[in-house]
């Protein structure tokens, strides 16, 4: 009986002992086995979303849309200028008239150009009208034929203008000479007024006066003993007019009828002088000015035995 308890305590034994040798040999085989990519168990497949495309950076402009057309040019881009690779061209430096021929003589001009227009030349003319080199060109934008002064300050070109033929063009217009406004109208001679005559008076002697605004006095005299027409018997009518001061202001002698103060009366009397924008005294060229004056009238007779008339009058000028 005891050998048999005996003998299964001993079997017990060995499988203990078994089983903790097989773990021992277990877990050193798992501990020493390398990490390598073949012997790794698969890692379980992740949802990982794809990546999503970078955005457009936001400074950057946007594309900017085609303009409409016209005949397949962009309507808001101005018509190709030549560029020194396609011919002969000139540049304009500063403000230029474009005119009609090749002279500041042709005016006015036919339009203004700006600085930096192109310009194709066509011909030269070395003499304008009045002066001055002068180059034909052709304004490309506008497709307009004109000239422009061809000096260095005004265009700059890449040819040798006086190689350019010589242009046959028609004279400048004339510009016609303006008529000249006639002077307006003097105003209203002096305004006079006379005392009756005081003197002496030979018996003889018969006169009448003519007092005029326009021409102040004109003397109708004649010698009855002589004839009775007007100046029969008389040798001259000698008139004087001094102001307050007794400084003669006009004098005049008269020696063939009629007897006019400022002279003529052959048949018309001369009148007052206008000059100046004002009314002189015809014999001394002093200004009319208003005021009380004294009117002397000396007529010589042929006859001298009977006396001369000597008479004067107060004249009083009033200039308007």
């Amino acid at each position: 009986m005891k050998s048999k308890l005996s003998y299964r305590l001993l079997i017990w034994a060995l499988v203990v002992f078994s089983s903790l040798l097989a773990c021992n040999i277990s877990g050193n085989t798992l501990s020493n086995t390398p990490n390598t990519p073949e012997n790794q168990a698969p890692s379980p497949p992740t949802n990982t979303p794809p990546a999503e495309p970078s955005p457009l950076p936001t400074d950057l402009p946007p594309a900017a849309e085609p303009s409409p057309t016209v005949q397949g040019v962009a309507a808001t881009d101005p018509p190709p200028q030549p560029s020194p690779t396609t011919g002969p061209q000139c540049t304009v430096l500063q403000d230029l008239f474009f005119r009609s021929g090749p002279g500041t003589a042709y005016d006015p001009p036919v339009r203004a150009l700006e600085p930096q227009t192109v310009l194709i030349p066509q011909g030269y003319n070395p003499i304008g009208v009045p002066s001055g080199p002068w180059v034909q060109v052709r304004e490309p934008q506008a497709d307009l034929i004109g000239w422009v002064s061809a000096t260095e300050q005004f265009v700059s070109c890449n040819i040798d203008l006086t190689s350019l033929p010589s242009i046959a063009v028609d004279p400048p217009p004339q510009t016609p000479t303006p008529t000249p406004s006639p002077p307006p109208p003097p105003p209203p001679p002096p305004k006079t007024g006379n005392s009756a005559p005081d003197g002496d008076f030979p018996d003889n002697l018969v006169f009448r006066e003519d007092f005029n605004r326009d021409y102040l006095l004109r003397l109708f005299v004649h010698d009855v003993n002589v004839g009775e027409d007007d100046g029969d018997g008389i040798t001259a009518v000698e008139f004087t007019i001094e102001d307050a001061n007794e400084n003669v202001v006009h004098s005049n002698s008269e020696e063939t009828p009629g007897f006019c103060i400022f002279g003529g009366g052959e048949p018309a009397c001369n009148t007052w002088l206008f000059e100046d924008d004002v009314y002189k005294w015809p014999s001394t060229g002093e200004p009319v000015k208003d005021g009380v004056y004294k009117l002397s009238v000396h007529v010589i007779l042929d006859d001298d035995s009977q006396g001369d008339g000597n008479w004067s009058y107060e004249l009083t000028v009033d200039v308007n």
